[in-house]
């Protein structure tokens, strides 16, 4: 879980090398095999989703706390 500035800063860089990875999937696997390409996303994409949702309840928290107010 995310909670300051610097994890959240990493978790989007993170996101960052999750995305490129797809990308490169996208390049070099999937012109030879769709399924392989299909398996081989899926760690990727799954940690995607979850620093989307560490992300959201992150912003979420930050803007509910009475400090931010």
């Amino acid at each position: 879980m995310i909670s300051d500035e610097r994890q959240l800063e990493q978790a989007v860089e993170q996101m960052g090398r999750m995305c490129r990875a797809l990308a490169a999937l996208n390049v070099e696997v999937l012109p030879k095999s769709r399924q392989q390409f299909a398996l081989m996303a899926e760690g990727p994409l799954e940690e995607i989703r979850r620093l989307e949702e560490e992300i959201s309840q992150y912003v979420t928290q930050t803007l509910e706390s009475p400090a931010s107010q």
